[in-house]
Protein backbone atom coordinates (compact mmCIF):
# COMPACT_ATOMS: atom_id res chain seq x y z
CA UNK A 1 0.00 0.00 0.00
CA UNK A 2 1.43 3.37 -1.08
CA UNK A 3 2.34 5.46 1.71
CA UNK A 4 -0.56 7.66 2.51
CA UNK A 5 -2.92 5.45 0.49
CA UNK A 6 -6.55 4.49 1.35
CA UNK A 7 -6.86 2.21 4.34
CA UNK A 8 -9.50 -0.17 3.68
CA UNK A 9 -11.07 -1.93 6.96
CA UNK A 10 -14.15 -4.26 7.64
CA UNK A 11 -15.29 -3.89 10.52
CA UNK A 12 -17.12 -6.96 11.95
CA UNK A 13 -19.96 -6.28 14.99
CA UNK A 14 -22.04 -8.87 15.93
CA UNK A 15 -24.46 -6.91 19.10
CA UNK A 16 -28.07 -6.22 18.67
CA UNK A 17 -29.00 -4.02 21.51
CA UNK A 18 -27.94 -0.76 22.39
CA UNK A 19 -25.02 -0.46 25.26
CA UNK A 20 -21.67 1.37 26.03
CA UNK A 21 -19.40 -0.60 23.61
CA UNK A 22 -22.46 -0.02 21.11
CA UNK A 23 -22.30 3.33 21.55
CA UNK A 24 -18.79 3.82 21.08
CA UNK A 25 -18.35 2.09 17.79
CA UNK A 26 -21.28 4.10 16.32
CA UNK A 27 -18.80 6.82 17.63
CA UNK A 28 -15.67 5.34 15.93
CA UNK A 29 -17.06 4.06 13.29
CA UNK A 30 -18.71 7.03 11.78
CA UNK A 31 -15.48 9.01 12.68
CA UNK A 32 -13.65 6.82 10.57
CA UNK A 33 -16.42 7.10 7.51
CA UNK A 34 -15.85 10.61 7.58
CA UNK A 35 -11.68 10.18 6.90
CA UNK A 36 -10.91 10.82 3.31
CA UNK A 37 -7.90 8.02 4.11
CA UNK A 38 -10.41 5.52 4.86
CA UNK A 39 -12.53 2.83 3.25
CA UNK A 40 -15.15 1.66 5.34
CA UNK A 41 -17.41 -1.26 5.18
CA UNK A 42 -19.36 -2.75 8.56
CA UNK A 43 -20.61 -5.97 8.61
CA UNK A 44 -23.59 -5.72 11.58
CA UNK A 45 -26.45 -7.51 13.04
CA UNK A 46 -29.92 -6.51 12.58
CA UNK A 47 -30.79 -3.91 14.81
CA UNK A 48 -30.11 -0.42 16.72
CA UNK A 49 -26.51 -0.04 15.42
CA UNK A 50 -27.31 -1.30 12.37
CA UNK A 51 -30.09 1.41 11.82
CA UNK A 52 -28.54 4.07 13.03
CA UNK A 53 -25.07 3.62 11.26
CA UNK A 54 -26.99 3.44 8.06
CA UNK A 55 -28.72 6.55 9.18
CA UNK A 56 -25.17 7.85 9.10
CA UNK A 57 -24.44 6.81 5.67
CA UNK A 58 -21.99 4.14 6.39
CA UNK A 59 -21.81 1.51 4.16
CA UNK A 60 -23.32 -1.43 6.56
CA UNK A 61 -23.96 -4.93 5.49
CA UNK A 62 -26.60 -7.03 7.70
CA UNK A 63 -25.46 -10.43 9.06
CA UNK A 64 -27.30 -12.56 11.68
CA UNK A 65 -24.26 -13.65 13.49
CA UNK A 66 -26.31 -16.81 15.00
CA UNK A 67 -24.97 -19.56 17.06
CA UNK A 68 -22.19 -22.46 17.06
CA UNK A 69 -23.28 -23.75 13.67
CA UNK A 70 -24.64 -20.48 12.46
CA UNK A 71 -22.75 -21.67 8.42
CA UNK A 72 -24.75 -18.73 6.65
CA UNK A 73 -22.61 -15.85 8.40
CA UNK A 74 -20.07 -17.50 7.94
CA UNK A 75 -20.08 -17.68 3.77
CA UNK A 76 -21.74 -14.20 4.02
CA UNK A 77 -18.32 -12.53 5.64
CA UNK A 78 -16.29 -14.95 3.38
CA UNK A 79 -17.90 -13.58 0.53
CA UNK A 80 -18.22 -9.71 2.03
CA UNK A 81 -14.24 -9.98 2.69
CA UNK A 82 -13.44 -11.42 -0.67
CA UNK A 83 -15.52 -9.01 -2.66
CA UNK A 84 -14.13 -6.16 -0.41
CA UNK A 85 -10.51 -6.81 -0.09
CA UNK A 86 -9.89 -5.43 3.54
CA UNK A 87 -6.24 -4.80 4.57
CA UNK A 88 -7.76 -4.97 7.80
CA UNK A 89 -10.67 -6.59 9.20
CA UNK A 90 -11.07 -5.64 12.83
CA UNK A 91 -13.98 -7.70 15.24
CA UNK A 92 -16.08 -6.20 18.00
CA UNK A 93 -16.61 -8.18 21.48
CA UNK A 94 -17.05 -12.31 21.35
CA UNK A 95 -19.87 -13.12 19.10
CA UNK A 96 -18.58 -11.14 16.04
CA UNK A 97 -15.04 -12.59 16.48
CA UNK A 98 -16.19 -16.59 16.43
CA UNK A 99 -17.32 -15.85 12.60
CA UNK A 100 -13.74 -13.67 11.86
CA UNK A 101 -12.65 -14.74 7.94
CA UNK A 102 -8.66 -15.88 7.70
CA UNK A 103 -7.41 -14.38 4.94
CA UNK A 104 -4.29 -12.24 2.97
CA UNK A 105 -5.55 -9.48 5.52
CA UNK A 106 -4.63 -8.44 9.41
CA UNK A 107 -7.29 -9.39 12.32
CA UNK A 108 -7.70 -7.59 15.26
CA UNK A 109 -10.42 -7.71 18.00
CA UNK A 110 -10.92 -4.95 20.16
CA UNK A 111 -11.62 -5.64 23.96
CA UNK A 112 -13.85 -2.84 26.36
CA UNK A 113 -13.56 -5.55 28.94
CA UNK A 114 -11.76 -7.94 30.77
CA UNK A 115 -13.43 -11.13 28.23
CA UNK A 116 -12.18 -14.54 28.37
CA UNK A 117 -9.05 -14.75 25.91
CA UNK A 118 -9.93 -18.42 24.47
CA UNK A 119 -13.45 -16.66 21.93
CA UNK A 120 -9.68 -14.89 20.18
CA UNK A 121 -6.92 -17.30 20.33
CA UNK A 122 -6.65 -18.41 16.93
CA UNK A 123 -9.35 -16.35 15.36
CA UNK A 124 -7.19 -13.00 15.60
CA UNK A 125 -3.76 -12.31 15.41
CA UNK A 126 -3.97 -8.76 17.10
CA UNK A 127 -5.47 -7.23 20.35
CA UNK A 128 -6.76 -3.61 21.01
CA UNK A 129 -7.52 -2.58 24.67
CA UNK A 130 -9.11 0.49 25.58
CA UNK A 131 -7.32 0.79 29.30
CA UNK A 132 -4.02 -0.30 30.25
CA UNK A 133 -5.76 -2.66 32.58
CA UNK A 134 -7.04 -4.84 29.37
CA UNK A 135 -3.77 -4.56 27.61
CA UNK A 136 -2.03 -6.12 30.87
CA UNK A 137 -4.79 -8.78 31.48
CA UNK A 138 -4.42 -9.83 28.08
CA UNK A 139 -0.80 -10.72 28.71
CA UNK A 140 -0.83 -12.01 31.81
CA UNK A 141 -3.23 -14.64 30.34
CA UNK A 142 -0.54 -15.11 27.88
CA UNK A 143 -1.73 -12.91 24.90
CA UNK A 144 2.02 -11.42 23.26
CA UNK A 145 2.73 -7.92 24.27
CA UNK A 146 3.73 -7.11 21.29
CA UNK A 147 0.66 -8.29 19.77
CA UNK A 148 -1.62 -5.95 21.97
CA UNK A 149 -2.23 -2.25 21.67
CA UNK A 150 -3.99 0.48 23.78
CA UNK A 151 -6.43 2.78 22.38
CA UNK A 152 -8.71 4.46 24.28
CA UNK A 153 -12.05 5.86 23.79
CA UNK A 154 -13.57 9.27 22.93
CA UNK A 155 -17.22 11.09 23.58
CA UNK A 156 -17.74 13.58 20.07
CA UNK A 157 -18.05 17.47 21.28
CA UNK A 158 -21.48 18.54 21.45
CA UNK A 159 -23.19 21.11 19.45
CA UNK A 160 -22.14 24.98 20.58
CA UNK A 161 -25.11 25.69 21.70
CA UNK A 162 -26.30 22.30 23.51
CA UNK A 163 -26.82 24.26 27.26
CA UNK A 164 -29.64 26.36 25.12
CA UNK A 165 -32.25 23.60 25.69
CA UNK A 166 -31.75 23.12 29.37
CA UNK A 167 -35.23 24.97 30.36
CA UNK A 168 -37.13 22.86 28.02
CA UNK A 169 -35.57 19.89 28.99
CA UNK A 170 -36.00 20.97 32.92
CA UNK A 171 -39.76 21.44 31.65
CA UNK A 172 -40.22 18.07 30.21
CA UNK A 173 -38.41 16.30 33.20
CA UNK A 174 -41.00 18.03 35.58
CA UNK A 175 -37.64 19.53 37.42
CA UNK A 176 -38.22 22.91 39.41
CA UNK A 177 -35.30 25.71 38.11
CA UNK A 178 -34.74 25.31 42.41
CA UNK A 179 -33.84 21.24 42.31
CA UNK A 180 -30.32 20.05 42.08
CA UNK A 181 -30.13 17.31 39.12
CA UNK A 182 -28.01 14.18 39.83
CA UNK A 183 -27.37 12.65 36.35
CA UNK A 184 -26.32 8.85 35.49
CA UNK A 185 -25.94 7.49 32.26
CA UNK A 186 -25.58 3.83 31.20
CA UNK A 187 -27.02 0.44 31.06
CA UNK A 188 -29.59 -0.21 34.59
CA UNK A 189 -27.69 -2.98 35.39
CA UNK A 190 -26.09 -3.93 39.24
CA UNK A 191 -22.69 -2.93 38.21
CA UNK A 192 -23.63 0.78 37.61
CA UNK A 193 -24.06 0.81 41.09
CA UNK A 194 -27.22 2.55 40.56
CA UNK A 195 -28.71 1.15 43.92
CA UNK A 196 -26.29 3.51 45.61
CA UNK A 197 -27.38 6.43 44.43
CA UNK A 198 -31.05 5.65 44.93
CA UNK A 199 -29.95 5.06 48.77
CA UNK A 200 -27.87 8.11 48.51
CA UNK A 201 -31.11 10.07 47.27
CA UNK A 202 -32.96 9.23 50.29
CA UNK A 203 -30.67 10.71 52.45
CA UNK A 204 -30.59 14.26 50.69
CA UNK A 205 -32.89 16.99 50.89
CA UNK A 206 -35.97 16.39 48.92
CA UNK A 207 -34.55 19.39 46.63
CA UNK A 208 -32.39 16.81 44.69
CA UNK A 209 -33.48 14.45 42.13
CA UNK A 210 -32.17 11.42 40.13
CA UNK A 211 -31.72 11.26 36.57
CA UNK A 212 -31.41 8.15 35.14
CA UNK A 213 -30.56 7.64 30.90
CA UNK A 214 -30.21 4.36 30.24
CA UNK A 215 -31.88 0.94 30.09
CA UNK A 216 -31.86 -2.48 31.15
CA UNK A 217 -32.55 -5.98 32.60
CA UNK A 218 -32.61 -4.19 36.39
CA UNK A 219 -35.08 -1.56 35.76
CA UNK A 220 -38.24 -2.94 37.43
CA UNK A 221 -35.81 -4.03 40.83
CA UNK A 222 -34.78 -0.76 40.76
CA UNK A 223 -38.02 0.97 40.41
CA UNK A 224 -39.28 -1.31 43.50
CA UNK A 225 -36.32 -0.29 45.30
CA UNK A 226 -37.13 3.61 44.75
CA UNK A 227 -40.93 2.75 46.31
CA UNK A 228 -39.45 1.00 48.65
CA UNK A 229 -37.30 4.08 50.14
CA UNK A 230 -39.66 6.64 49.38
CA UNK A 231 -38.15 8.49 46.61
CA UNK A 232 -40.24 7.57 43.54
CA UNK A 233 -41.41 10.87 42.78
CA UNK A 234 -37.81 12.26 42.60
CA UNK A 235 -36.22 9.29 40.45
CA UNK A 236 -36.42 10.25 36.40
CA UNK A 237 -36.42 7.42 34.25
CA UNK A 238 -35.49 8.34 30.80
CA UNK A 239 -34.77 4.86 28.93
CA UNK A 240 -32.20 4.67 26.58
CA UNK A 241 -31.11 7.52 24.58
CA UNK A 242 -29.29 8.02 21.68
CA UNK A 243 -27.83 11.48 22.91
CA UNK A 244 -27.24 12.06 26.49
CA UNK A 245 -26.42 15.95 25.35
CA UNK A 246 -29.93 16.88 26.43
CA UNK A 247 -30.42 15.56 29.70
CA UNK A 248 -26.86 16.36 30.37
CA UNK A 249 -27.80 20.07 29.71
CA UNK A 250 -30.71 19.50 32.85
CA UNK A 251 -27.95 18.28 35.06
CA UNK A 252 -26.10 19.63 37.77
CA UNK A 253 -23.85 16.56 39.30
CA UNK A 254 -22.94 13.31 37.22
CA UNK A 255 -22.58 10.56 39.19
CA UNK A 256 -20.62 7.37 38.20
CA UNK A 257 -21.03 4.78 41.57
CA UNK A 258 -20.04 1.79 39.96
CA UNK A 259 -18.89 -0.98 41.41
CA UNK A 260 -16.95 -2.17 38.24
CA UNK A 261 -15.77 -0.24 35.21
CA UNK A 262 -13.38 -1.09 33.01
CA UNK A 263 -12.96 2.09 31.27
CA UNK A 264 -16.28 4.05 32.49
CA UNK A 265 -17.60 6.01 28.52
CA UNK A 266 -19.67 8.11 31.47
CA UNK A 267 -16.94 9.79 33.05
CA UNK A 268 -15.61 10.82 29.45
CA UNK A 269 -19.12 12.22 28.79
CA UNK A 270 -19.50 13.81 32.18
CA UNK A 271 -16.52 15.85 31.10
CA UNK A 272 -17.25 15.98 27.48
CA UNK A 273 -20.21 17.95 28.72
CA UNK A 274 -18.64 20.13 31.48
CA UNK A 275 -20.82 18.12 34.57
CA UNK A 276 -18.51 17.85 37.47
CA UNK A 277 -18.10 14.52 38.06
CA UNK A 278 -18.49 11.81 41.36
CA UNK A 279 -17.04 8.07 40.17
CA UNK A 280 -15.80 5.37 42.47
CA UNK A 281 -12.81 4.47 43.01
CA UNK A 282 -12.87 1.11 40.57
CA UNK A 283 -11.14 -0.06 37.06
CA UNK A 284 -11.33 2.78 34.63
CA UNK A 285 -12.74 5.25 36.52
CA UNK A 286 -10.06 5.37 39.13
CA UNK A 287 -7.88 5.51 36.15
CA UNK A 288 -9.26 8.23 34.75
CA UNK A 289 -10.66 10.41 37.80
CA UNK A 290 -8.00 12.45 39.73
CA UNK A 291 -9.43 13.51 43.32
CA UNK A 292 -10.64 17.33 42.98
CA UNK A 293 -8.99 17.59 40.20
CA UNK A 294 -10.87 16.20 37.46
CA UNK A 295 -14.31 14.93 39.31
CA UNK A 296 -14.27 13.65 43.22
CA UNK A 297 -13.63 10.16 44.52
CA UNK A 298 -15.79 7.65 46.19
CA UNK A 299 -14.82 4.24 47.95
CA UNK A 300 -17.13 1.68 45.51
CA UNK A 301 -20.33 1.20 47.28
CA UNK A 302 -20.02 3.75 50.37
CA UNK A 303 -23.51 5.62 50.27
CA UNK A 304 -22.52 7.65 53.57
CA UNK A 305 -19.27 8.61 51.54
CA UNK A 306 -21.22 9.77 48.30
CA UNK A 307 -23.97 11.47 50.23
CA UNK A 308 -21.17 13.61 52.03
CA UNK A 309 -19.89 14.12 48.84
CA UNK A 310 -22.67 15.08 46.68
CA UNK A 311 -23.45 17.80 49.92
CA UNK A 312 -19.92 19.26 49.57
CA UNK A 313 -20.11 19.53 45.91
CA UNK A 314 -23.21 20.99 45.55
CA UNK A 315 -22.49 24.11 48.05
CA UNK A 316 -19.04 24.50 46.78
CA UNK A 317 -19.33 26.14 43.35
CA UNK A 318 -15.17 27.40 43.28
CA UNK A 319 -14.53 23.32 43.86
CA UNK A 320 -17.12 22.51 40.65
CA UNK A 321 -15.23 25.08 38.04
CA UNK A 322 -11.67 23.29 39.34
CA UNK A 323 -13.24 20.55 38.50
CA UNK A 324 -14.51 21.09 34.89
CA UNK A 325 -11.77 22.95 33.89
CA UNK A 326 -9.19 19.92 35.11
CA UNK A 327 -11.60 17.34 33.17
CA UNK A 328 -11.88 19.94 29.61
CA UNK A 329 -8.03 20.54 29.94
CA UNK A 330 -7.71 16.08 30.30
CA UNK A 331 -10.30 15.52 27.89
CA UNK A 332 -8.52 17.60 25.21
CA UNK A 333 -5.18 16.23 26.26
CA UNK A 334 -5.53 12.49 26.01
CA UNK A 335 -9.26 11.54 24.94
CA UNK A 336 -10.60 13.67 21.88
CA UNK A 337 -11.92 12.57 18.85
CA UNK A 338 -9.59 13.77 16.05
CA UNK A 339 -6.52 12.19 18.51
CA UNK A 340 -7.89 8.58 19.21
CA UNK A 341 -9.29 8.68 15.52
CA UNK A 342 -5.64 9.17 14.47
CA UNK A 343 -4.40 6.53 16.80
CA UNK A 344 -6.36 3.77 15.11
CA UNK A 345 -5.59 4.62 11.51
CA UNK A 346 -1.76 4.48 12.42
CA UNK A 347 -2.59 1.45 13.86
CA UNK A 348 -4.38 -0.06 10.84
CA UNK A 349 -1.28 0.87 9.13
CA UNK A 350 1.12 -0.50 11.20
CA UNK A 351 -0.73 -3.50 10.79
CA UNK A 352 -0.39 -3.39 6.69
CA UNK A 353 2.84 -2.88 7.25
CA UNK A 354 3.49 -6.12 9.27
CA UNK A 355 1.18 -8.00 6.74
CA UNK A 356 3.75 -6.93 3.90
CA UNK A 357 6.74 -7.73 5.38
Amino acid sequence: MPEGGKVRVLHMIGAGKPGGAEMFAYRLLVALNARADVQLMVAARHGWLERMLKESGVDVRTVPYGGMFDFRSRWMLKRLAREFKPQVIQSWMNRATRFMPQGPWATVARLGGFYDLKYYRGRVRELIGNTPMIVDYCVRHGWPRERTAMISNFIPEPKADWRDVRPEMRKKLKIADSMTVLMMAGRLHEVKGIDVALRVLAKLPKSFVLLLVGEGPKRSELEALARELGVADRVRWAGWQDSVTPYAAAADLWLAPSLHEPLGNTALDAWVHEVPLIASRTGGLEMLVEDKVTGMRVEVGDSEGLCDVIQILTEDKNLQRKIVRGARETLVRDYSEDGIVDKYVSYYRHLIKQELS
